[in-house]
């Protein structure tokens, strides 16, 4: 994550623009450290001040709010090249300096696209296939390859495996891909029904610790196979036992069901990793499910905006740091950042229990809004997203 540290730090009044950046407001919370609203062109994120007690004295990390983090990792540099340069700050430690080869341009990364393009901005014209956890890239750039007219959409969290694919789209001159950054068990929720060829979910993390965090689940299996047309497939690739006997009980779990079982069967691409088990033997498991239904079609979402005002001076008296639970969801209070008396940011998670969102409310006047971005409206956030109004309006 991109970070400069320092011993010297002076606010300087906000707003304030240095090199393109737009520092608009400082949001402070009662532990003392700082959130500042940025912008650059058409992103706004955080960047976050941390001061730090040590042996020598006070300093401070600054780096980029995880949160709200934006692609490429240069924007994220850059901002903080800037706010160093705006506040004039002495540092002790940098890795933010641009590459001798240069900022990779904005443009390239034109298709990894926000939730919300998901939901309401993807076209249906090509066949769709889907890859989970994309890795190295290696399977989705060879199925882009060898369907350029199919649309490919690759799912993956890990920033640096999402930049390199998309600097190796741009050298392979692949222009059927898309990427999100999201988690692959509610990103099923925002395609239509009957639209997918193809889900590829090569060796996901297992979990044998944290079954609840894996992808393979029934309702994940159920999103499957309402976006798959008929005779589409999800194919599980895994190099774990466990994992293979888990996913075989979760689908025979199903009334019905058209499953085939491989054992260390090649493909015609695998990533590094996969080379690495077979030089040390390891059995390598396909479950691949054949769909044979056609699903209504996706239901229509309604935006999850407050349509009351909540004056800030109203949050911060209610405000404290609580879990408020529901049935399959639930909304956790975290931190309070304090702008001026008529605007802060309170950060927040909410949603299913089993994949929580993190967010943060943006209060300005008697406005309020999620930050950096608008809440998708599954089922689990809609529910929470309930708690939280009728919390700001008891």
């Amino acid at each position: 994550m991109p970070n400069i540290q320092t011993r010297n730090y002076t606010p300087v009044a906000l707003p304030a623009s240095c090199d393109g950046y737009t520092f608009e407001a400082r949001a402070k919370s009662a532990r003392g450290d700082e959130l500042i609203l940025t912008r650059y062109r058409d992103k706004r994120f955080l960047l976050q001040v941390i001061p730090r007690e040590k042996k020598n004295g006070k300093d401070y990390l600054i780096k980029a709010e995880k949160i709200t983090r934006v692609s490429p990792v240069t924007i994220l540099q850059g901002a903080l090249r800037a706010f160093a340069k705006l506040h004039r700050l002495e540092l002790t430690f940098s890795n933010v300096e641009p590459k001798k080869e240069g900022i990779v341009h904005e443009a390239d990364f034109s298709i990894l696209k926000s939730i919300e393009w998901f939901d309401t901005g993807l076209s249906y014209d090509k066949p769709l296939l889907v890859e989970v956890g994309f890795g190295s890239g290696r399977h989705l750039l060879y199925q882009a390859k060898q369907h350029p007219d199919k649309r490919i959409i690759g799912i993956e969290i890990h920033r640096p495996s999402i930049e390199q694919v998309i600097k190796q789209c741009k050298l392979q001159n692949l222009d059927n891909v898309l990427i999100a950054d999201f988690d692959a068990r509610i990103f099923l929720q925002l395609l239509e029904s009957n639209k997918v060829e193809r889900i590829f979910v090569h060796f996901p993390v297992p979990w044998d610790k944290k079954p609840h965090r894996r992808v393979i689940s029934i309702p994940f299996i159920e999103e499957a196979i309402r976006v798959l047309a008929p005779k589409g497939t999800l194919e599980l690739r895994t190099d774990s036992e466990n994992y293979f006997h888990y996913s075989f009980e979760t689908f025979n779990a199903l009334n019905r069901y058209d499953l085939q079982i491989r054992k260390n069967h090649a493909l015609p691409v695998s990533s590094k990793y996969e080379d690495r088990w077979k030089r040390m033997e390891k059995n390598i498991y396909d479950l691949i499910f054949m769909n044979e239904t056609e699903s209504d079609p996706k239901p229509k979402r309604i935006p999850l905006v407050f349509d009351r005002p909540i004056p800030f001076s109203e949050a911060k008296k209610r405000f404290e740091n609580v879990t408020i639970k529901g049935k399959d969801h639930f909304v956790h209070f975290e931190t309070l950042y304090e702008i001026d008396e008529k605007s802060g940011l309170i950060r927040l998670s909410m949603g299913a229990y089993e994949k929580p969102e993190h967010k943060f409310l943006l209060f300005n006047e008697n406005r309020v809004q999620y930050f950096p971005k608008q809440t998708i409206s599954i089922n689990q956030n809609i529910a929470s997203h309930n708690i939280i109004k009728e919390y700001f309006h008891v």
